[in-house]
Order: structure tokens, then sequence, then C-alpha cells
């Protein structure tokens, strides 16, 4: 080629890649998490000849050469500067294969002010609707965190820890989705996380339909390194205290083996509503055009100011058989009128209190105290193998606190009908019940104000991998890998109401509902006691994998990869409230175990030396009854050494977890009846199809959905298609571009027809099969009313679809101005086309990209179109400082699936009265700043500024994980500004 065809080729390149990173720069896009240039590279300086396009340049760890993950991804001790990526099993010398892959290496996390799994992979942009924040911890999943690719939810996303699987946590998201705690993942010993951004069943088998996050450990540390870091929150609570140890000796190289031991702890402080501004610590949002939700701001209403009214009792000595019906207003209890920081509210039921509860129990973060260690050796055998033995020990513990329990509850005994008897069991008149004198019964409404409601998540796992690797005869390969993981969930709360002891303490009077701060310490303690119980969650595999290069082509070796593994994995999460004896303490369950047993290949052919082809396949065959093939393809054309073009195709798989196999599950939600029953309890219909006013029976409410497991259910399907390409015009400039196109079938869903049988109920009509409606008590203002839904009733089953697509971009430049100055700049962002469920078969799609759905999968965090990031490093000398921006763009906040569509006029949204209100969650941007200084060689100090700009979180009224905002996307900007300073060392 000539000089000038080639300047002509590179002028193109770069004519297409300005408008990228200037689209990348203004906020929209965001890292690729690429990893540095070779320590003493001069970035500027142009080589004889263009290295290939690669969006990962490749930087060998300061405590040891790059090396490959045992498990799957493993191979050989091989030439130096060849490389093992994820989704593959051969080794590289570049991580460009035709899959899109992210990689986050600890020092680019460090950058960024990252110190946790958790936080490193739900920062990427593609992680989206489904995510689990540990902030969630009132979720089936709480005191976890997961990550959610494409939004998938939970359940696609395969998280690996150097290759191999672990441990689910033993509870599953939703009572139905399984996936791995981040937050017991150990995190002073990661090397870098790899994120395939592809389907990867052909692999790694099932629940790799929307990607791979593979956690890889270092291999090698030697002398002694540790951390020590605290930091608060600016206005002086979430404290944290972050504090590491390793101590390692022996160098591969030289001694043949070597052995490190760590140690890491992490706590960090509870932060609650009541210390943050408004919205986020009240739920009335009158003042600003929307709804007044405190607790009690409608009569009747429940708070910890005890209202009765008169009623009836059918049969004597059990206060649950009350009518339902009252016949006379309801009033307070206590004569001294609300406690204390209540206000007293009057409506045409009666008078009752109006109570904050968001500032009184809410939290915005849980108090979390992580800690564990690590062994970890590896040994050199001969001088073509390598063996590495690992344990590691890692407890995470969350302790949440929320709204006290009500007298009121649907779950799993109906005492929404509760009354107060005119007697007590010894004959005398009850002095808890102001209507005794007249031998009427007092219907109540009450929160156990005195009995604090507390929940205590200890998850521990201890985990174990063995394996060795190696190399023989002409081109040959091995990897054995071995691992036993088992995951210890300890349960504790306090404040949930026992049923026998409650009628006990009704019917005796032994309970004060006039003035609780009466109790003594004993009532209390007999009528809440601690409930403890224990799930947990197990997993041994072995596998094995051969590869060898069979002949040469045009662009290299053909290479062929044969392997298998068994496994054993099961849960057990029993029911917390078997008995039915505990008052709103939510029921599922879990139990099973089975045996996979998975045959696996893969053969790449450099048919030329622009043209890779790769096709690999899985077999996968399971004791509960089923199996499956998962095939893949794919290909990438480097026409010119600055372009690469790649594209893959694959099938992919979901097993069906214990719960929904066998289990069973109640969730919750919330919303208004519809309009057509609302008018017939007093409401106005209005001409725009909205309804208004009416009895408190028209405010919105929380109803459930109980769902009964099916051990005939199929797994769910997946195609999968990936296109795009790698462009690195000159060495400080590198982007990629990537489209997906993801489509499931068979999609396990919690009683897909739910909505249907809500809409038959209300128009008169039958329910579907299967299916069935537990309804509320009565309206006593409109007793010959029909009653809403309380539950519904329904089986799970693969009954829906799911089809979205999107494009990732990442940008990187890199380049040294001067011999002491060094600017990286590196950008991410994922842009989702479209994002559209299928409920069930015979329902149409509904799009839930940029709107608050969807709400079945991911507790309405919403489908933002937009995430990003961009990172950015100024490093002179010693000096380093880091400023990295998040991005998410806003959505609509309504849900097809939860209100009924996507149009705020019409749709009944959760603020309901004003349709137009807060239809919209603002788009958020924060910033984190990381600065650090070298002191010597052994001694760093660095201080970290999260949400520099202490940016708000956005208002998001119809989020139920969170106070008037979203903690999936917006959890820093509720928390607000946080300062952390540390010292890093070693020795």
């Amino acid at each position: 080629m000539t000089d000038n065809r080639r300047n002509r080729r590179q002028t193109l390149l770069r004519g297409v890649a300005l408008p990228i990173l200037i689209f990348a720069g203004s906020g929209l896009a965001l890292p690729a998490m690429a990893q540095d240039t070779p320590a003493g590279t001069d970035a500027q300086a142009a080589p004889p000849a263009v290295p290939p396009a690669r969006t990962t340049i490749q930087s060998p760890p300061a405590a040891t050469p790059q090396t490959a993950a045992p498990g799957p991804d493993a191979a050989a001790p091989a030439d130096e500067g060849d490389i093992v990526v994820t989704g593959t099993l051969f080794r590289r010398t570049d991580t460009e294969t035709p899959s899109p892959l992210t990689v986050l290496t600890a020092d680019n996390l460090a950058r960024a002010g990252i110190t946790t799994a958790a936080d490193a992979v739900r920062s990427i942009a593609s992680d989206s609707s489904g995510s689990i924040p540990t902030a969630f911890s009132n979720g089936f999943g709480a005191g976890s965190s997961a990550v959610s690719l494409r939004g998938l939810t939970v359940n696609s996303t395969l998280t690996l820890v150097d290759g191999v699987r672990t441990a689910n946590y033993p509870l599953a998201d939703d009572g139905q989705r399984s996936f791995v705690d981040l937050n017991t993942i150990p995190n002073a010993t990661i090397d870098r996380i790899e994120v395939l951004k592809d389907g990867a069943s052909s692999s790694y088998g099932a629940d790799a339909i929307a990607g791979v996050v593979n956690i890889i450990t270092k291999k090698e540390i030697t002398g002694l390194q540790g951390t020590a870091e605290a930091g608060v929150t600016q206005r002086g609570d979430g404290g944290t205290q972050r504090a590491t140890l390793t101590a390692g000796f022996g160098k591969l190289k030289e001694e043949g083996y070597n052995f490190y031991v760590s140690g890491e702890y992490q706590h960090d402080g509870a932060i609650y509503s009541r210390d943050r501004g408004f919205p986020y610590n009240t739920n009335d949002l009158s003042g600003i055009g929307g709804d007044n939700n405190n607790a009690g701001s409608v009569v009747p209403g429940t708070t910890s100011s005890a209202i009765v009214a008169p009623s009836q009792q059918t049969i004597a000595g059990n206060p649950l058989s009350g009518s339902g019906l009252t016949s006379g207003l309801w009033q307070i209890l206590n004569p001294n009128g609300c406690a204390a920081g209540q206000n007293q509210v009057t409506g045409p039921d009666g008078v009752g209190c109006e109570q904050n509860t968001a500032a009184d129990y809410g939290q915005i973060q849980p108090e979390q105290t992580r800690f564990g260690g690590t062994a970890h050796a590896t040994v050199n055998v001969g001088d073509d193998s390598q063996a590495y033995a690992s344990v590691s020990y890692f407890q995470n513990k969350v302790v949440a606190s929320g709204t006290p329990n009500s007298i009121r509850s649907a779950n799993p005994v109906n005492t929404l009908s509760i009354v107060l008897p005119a007697l007590l069991s010894n004959g005398q008149q009850n002095p808890n019940n102001p209507f005794a004198a007249s031998g009427q019964a007092a219907a109540i409404r009450y929160l156990f104000g005195d009995l604090p409601s507390r929940s205590e998540y200890k998850n521990r796992v201890l985990r174990g991998q063995a394996g060795i690797a190696g190399k023989f005869g002409d081109g040959w390969t091995y990897s054995v890998d071995a691992t036993a993981a088992k995951s210890w969930l300890d349960i504790r709360q306090d404040g949930y109401v026992n049923l026998p002891a409650l009628i006990t303490a009704i019917n005796t009077g032994s309970y004060n509902f006039v003035d609780p701060s009466q109790n003594s310490a004993a009532v209390r303690a007999a009528l809440s006691p601690t409930i403890s119980t224990r799930a947990t969650s197990d997993l041994d595999m072995i596998q094995g994998v051969v590869t060898k290069n069979l002949f040469r082509l045009p662009g290299g070796d053909l290479q062929l990869g044969v392997g298998g593994s068994f496994r054993y994995e099961a849960v057990n999460d029993p029911n917390q409230n078997a008995a039915g004896q505990t008052i709103g303490l939510n029921q599922f369950t879990a139990v099973g175990h089975r045996y996979v047993t998975s045959g696996y290949f893969e053969v790449n052919a450099p048919v030329l030396t622009s043209l890779e082809i790769n096709a690999s396949g899985r077999y996968d065959h399971y004791s509960d009854g089923f199996n499956n093939f998962s095939p893949k393809i794919g290909a990438k054309f480097q026409p010119i050494r600055e372009l690469a073009i790649r594209g893959t195709f694959s099938k992919g798989f979901r097993a069906p977890s214990f719960a929904e196999l066998g289990g069973s599950v109640v969730g919750f939600t919330s919303g208004r009846p519809p309009c057509s029953l609302q008018v017939q309890h007093g409401a106005t219909s209005n001409s725009d199809g909205t309804c208004s006013g009416g009895s408190s029976y028209n405010q919105p409410y929380g109803f459930g959905f109980q769902t009964i497991g099916d051990e005939n259910l199929k797994p769910e399907k997946s195609t999968s298609f990936t296109g795009g390409f790698v462009a690195q015009p000159t060495r400080w400039l590198s982007f990629t571009a990537d489209y997906y196109n993801i489509r499931k079938t068979d999609v396990i869903s919690s009683a897909p027809l739910s909505g249907d049988a809500l809409s038959a109920y209300y128009a008169g009509t039958a329910l579907p099969a299967g299916y069935s409606v537990t309804l509320d008590a009565i309206d006593p203002a409109f007793p010959n009313a029909p009653r809403r839904v309380l539950f519904v009733n329904g089986p799970f089953a693969n009954a829906a679809a799911l089809r979205t697509q999107g494009i990732d971009l990442s940008a990187q430049v890199n380049f040294k101005p001067t011999d002491d100055l060094r600017i990286t700049s590196r950008a991410e962002a994922t842009y989702i086309i479209s994002y559209k469920f299928k409920p069930s078969a015979d329902s149409a799609y509904q799009e839930f990209a940029g709107t608050q759905a969807p709400y079945v999968t991911s507790s309405g965090a919403g489908t933002p179109r937009w995430r990003g990031n961009w990172q950015n490093t100024a490093q002179y000398g010693p000096y380093s400082l880091t400023a990295t921006a998040y991005y998410t763009k806003g959505f609509k906040a309504v849900a097809e699936d939860q209100f009924g569509g996507t149009d705020c006029t019409t749709s009944s949204t959760y603020q309901g009265s004003d349709p137009n209100f807060n239809c919209k969650v603002n788009s958020f941007i924060d910033v984190d700043l990381v600065g650090s200084v070298d002191v010597n060689d052994r001694f760093q100090l660095y201080f970290n500024v999260i949400n520099l700009t202490d940016a708000k979180a956005p208002l998001n009224a119809g989020n139920y994980a969170g106070t008037n905002y979203n903690p999936t996307y917006h959890q820093i900007g509720a928390v607000g500004r946080t300062i952390k300073v540390g010292a890093n060392f070693k020795f």
C-alpha cells in the first residue's frame, strides 16, 4: 500500500471518529473502562505500523502478568502476551472476539472511586431494569445486590468468579428469579471484571441469555499491601469505614509458586428519610400539585394512633369475626387525640390522624457490614502446567428498618374485619373499646408503633476452588476445575405480630391500644416474638476442557476445544410463615435440588488473516427432565488494521428456578380500582374518562398476586444477534458501536393472566381457568357495592415473550501531551431502541422502553432509553485527578403493565387526581471526583467526592422501592454529596 493511500484511509477513519467523540462528550455516551496503555508507552509516538483495532489496550497489572482465569476460560500457561477472554475456550493475543466485551480493570475502578464488585457491575451502561440495589431492602431479595444486563432481569445474567459458577443468593427476587449476590464477592483481590454483553449459553449453559459477568481475581500477589478508608455524607450521616490487608510471597516465574491471604472489612451506616429534605421525607406531595398519601390523610386511615368505629362481632370470643361494617363515624381512640407529631384530620367518615410514616420510619440506606477473607495458592507443575487452589469466606449483613405492621392484613390470614369486643374474656367491659357500654364491638385501624419493624439479613458464603491447567504434545492444552460453594442466609425479623398472641391480648385486654406507651416489655415481647429463619443454597461443580491446534489455515491455526461439566445445585428456602400465625409476614418458598450434565465444543477458524469465524455449542441435561442444545456462531472481519467488523448469532436458554417449579410466592403492588368501580363507591366520572372523589375505598391501595409453581414448566428460550465494529484509527483513539437484538420466548411469568383476571372480575365475566380472586373488605360507606380485589391467585406459566434491541457505544482517548502529563478519556453508553413485553399468548406486545415499566420484573424501576458514563483522568507526575459522570435519561412515570397505558391523560397514574403530575421522571446526572497523590513508591493518599454537585434524585412518585425517588438509578441523588478519604500502602 502506498503512503498516499494509507493517509487517505486514515483521514477517512478520523473523519468518522471525530463526530462520534463529540457525541460521546455531550454527556450521552460514557466508559468502556478499557485497560490502560502499557506503562511507559508514549501514546502519541507513532509506531511503524498501526496496531490491530481493539478497544481493550492490555496492560499487565502491577502485581502479576495477565494470566488466564480458571474454568471454561482457562488454558495452560502460554507465551507471554496471550490472554484468555470470557466467552471462549482459547487463548488469544487480543480481547476482540466477535462478541462485545467490556473490561473493568482494578485500576480503572480505583480511579472511579468504585470499591465493590456490586458498584462496579451496576455502574455499566447496559445494566438496566430488574437490577437489584442493596437500598431496596424491602424487596424479596433484600440484603443483596445483582446485575440485570439488557434489562432481562437478574436471572438472565450469569455471574462467574474466575470463570466458574458460584452459589446463588438463597432468596429469589420476587420469589421467582435466582441470582448471585454481588455483595458477597471478595473485592480486595479483584484483578478485573469482564462483562460479556452477548448470549453465551453455548459456552456456559443456562442463564447467560443477556450476557456474563466474570469476576477475575489476582493469581499472584507479593509483599504486604492494604487500604484504609473512611467517609461520611455532607449531612453527617451514612458514615463508611473500609479496610483491606493482603500479604503474599513467592514469584511464579522465579520460584514457581505464589501464596497470598487477604482480608477486608466495610461498614456503611444507615441513612433515614427524616434526615433528607422534601420530597424524600414525606408522601405528601400536595404542595407541588400531587396527592397527599401520608398515612391516615384520608379517614379512615391506619397510623400508630388507633381509630375505632362502632361495629358488630358475629362470633363471641373471636375478634376476627367482625362484620366488616361500621354503624357510626370513626374516632380517635385516645381521648388526648393524635400522638405527638401527627395531625388530626376530619372527613365524611369521621376523625383520624395523619402520620408522616416516611419521616418516622423510612430508610434511604440500610446499615451494611461486609467482611471476609481469601487464601490463594498457585504452583507451577513442571514447565507446562500450573495448579491453583483458593478458598474464600465472606459475610454480608444488612439491617433495615421500616414502617410498623398493621393490625389489619390480608396475608396470610385476613384480619381486615378485626374488632375489639365489648366484653373481655373475664366478663368485664373492654377498656380499649369506647362503645363497650352499649354492647357494640369496635372496628379498629392501627399501626403497632411500639413494635419497631427491623429486618436483619446475614448472608455467609464459603467457596472453595481448585484446578490444574497445562499443555502437552503438539498444540494440546487442558484444564480441570472443581468448585464447591455454599450460602447460608440467616434472617431475623422483629415487629411482626403473632396472631394467636394478638387474639389473646385483645380478649384479655393486656395490650393497651389507647396509650401504647404504657405497654410493658413483656407484653410487647409476647405479642411480637423475634422470627428467625435460615435459607441455604449450594453449588458443587467439576469441569474439564481440552483444546488442540488442528491444522494451519491462511490466517492461523484452526483450533478445536471440547469440554464437559457436571454440577449439583440446591436451594432450601423454607416458608417463614408456614403456620400462618404471623400477620403480614409474606409467604414464599423454594425447595429443591438437581443435577446438570453438560458437554460443549468450540471451533475457531482464522480463515484469512482478515477473517475469523467462531462456532460453539453446548448440550445440557437436567435431572428435572429437560434438555437443551445452545449453538452460536460469530465472525470478525478486519479489512484494514484500523477497523474490525464483528457479529454473532446465538440461541440460549434459562432453566426454571426451584421457586418456579415447586414454590409459591405472594407479591404486592399498588394502584386504584377502575373508574367503573369507583363510581359505584361515590366517585364522579369526569369528561376525560377519569374519576374523582367518592369514599376512601377509591384511594390507591396495595393488592397482591399469589403464584404457585408448576413442575411442568419448560425452559425459557432466546435468540440473539449482535453486529458492530471496532475502530482504532490512531494509537491514542479507539471506539466501538454494537447493535444487539434479543428475543425471548416461553418466558416464565408469575400468574401471567392476572390482568385478564382483574379485568374479568370488574367486568363481571368469567375468570381465566386456574385463576381466582380474593376480595377486600366491604366498603362501609357503600356496603352493597362490588368489592375491590385484594389478591389475584394463579400459576407460573410459559406464557410471555420479550423482544429488545439497542446499541452500545464506547470510545477511548489516551494521549500524553508532555512527558509528565497523561490524559485518558473513556466513555460508554447504551441506547435501548425498544423493549417489548408480551404478557400472554393472546395479548399484544407492550412497549416498555422509556417508561416506568416493567413493574412485574423490576419493582417499577423503569427502562430509561439512555444510560452512560464518561471518565476523564489527568495524571501529572505523582498526582492524579479523575472525574466520572453518570447519566440516566428520564422516562414516563407510567407503565402499561401497571397503569393501563403510557398516556398520562388516560392512564390510572399513581398520583391519580392529576394525571399530568409527575408524568415524566427527569434525567439525572451525577459526577464523582477522585484525586490521589503518590507520596512515595509505597504510600498513596486519595480522596473521593461522590455526587460532587450534590445532584438531587428526580421525583419518581410511582416507584415503591424508595420514597418519591428511584433507588435503582438515582440512589446517590437521595443520599447526597459524600466525601471519603483513604490511603493505600504496599511493602
